[in-house]
């Protein structure tokens, strides 16, 4: 479950500069969006952080993706050669079988007999999460999460329509894209919600921020970022779906998660 897109890119091909901007996604009403950016530069192999990790509200008119940078740093700018990544903390798609439900169709159920393994209620990533950390991902059908998850497929499509990015792995990859969006889980690199990431990762995280805070989750998913532009050349790789998950991911979405520590 490697980044095979990316392979090509440990070499001269990939660019100098990879831009990861964390985004801990809150509900559409209060101020609990965390903002982060960090900058891996290929000549150093070195991560810095751009202002200051921020936690704001969504404005009337929604986040713009220049508003998501000024919230940090209203005089960052890069160039149109650097690979620009945004982690993101909220679920950006649904169960298929919820989806099936929803939408009139007729479909066959049974009482699970764990949570987990509700297919309305969770998706096939999640299960994969849950079976690898133990850790359950709030269900975007279920529980609060869908409030967040509304707002974070609102903003990732509006971001796809102005200004080109790109969902993976529902977008087709492609080797030119220089604009991508992934889902991440903060929780999978802290012991509890308050606590501190693991030590592989804290050791990366700027110093200005509160473990327990949305900008604090937001840096995790900063260097989640950063992580899947640069595959395992500062932090280890992000697992993807594999061969047989991928029509699937292609549709649910996929929690892209450190695949060692």
């Amino acid at each position: 479950m490697h980044n095979r897109f990316f392979e090509n890119k440990t070499t001269n091909m990939m660019p100098t500069k990879v831009i990861g901007i964390g985004w801990d996604v809150g509900g559409w009403m209060g101020n609990n969006h965390g903002i982060a950016i960090c900058v891996w530069d290929r000549i150093t192999n070195t991560v810095d952080w751009i202002g200051v990790p921020n936690e704001i509200a969504i404005p009337s008119s929604g986040i713009s993706f220049h508003h998501l940078i000024h919230a940090v740093d209203p005089t960052f700018t890069f160039d149109k050669h650097s690979l620009l990544i945004i982690g993101i903390d909220a679920p950006l798609g649904y169960p298929k079988t919820f989806t099936r439900f929803i939408n009139g169709e007729s479909i066959s159920l049974e009482k699970p007999d764990r949570e987990i393994e509700n297919p309305l209620a969770y998706r096939y990533t999640d299960q994969v999460i849950y079976e690898k950390f133990g850790k359950k991902p709030l269900s975007a059908t279920f529980d609060r999460i869908g409030n967040n998850s509304t707002v974070a497929i609102y903003h990732a499509r509006k971001w796809q329509k102005e200004n080109n990015f790109k969902v993976y792995p529902m977008g087709k990859p492609d080797k030119e894209d220089q604009k991508m969006m992934i889902e991440v889980y903060p929780a999978l690199v802290k012991a509890s919600k308050t606590s501190e990431a693991d030590t592989f990762l804290n050791k990366y995280l700027p110093s200005n921020v509160q473990p327990g805070t949305d900008a604090y989750d937001a840096c995790i998913c900063a260097l989640y970022a950063i992580a899947f532009g640069t595959n395992g050349l500062l932090l280890p790789a992000l697992a993807h779906p594999s061969e047989h998950a991928k029509k699937l991911a292609k549709e649910e979405g996929w929690i892209y998660y450190l695949e060692k520590r």
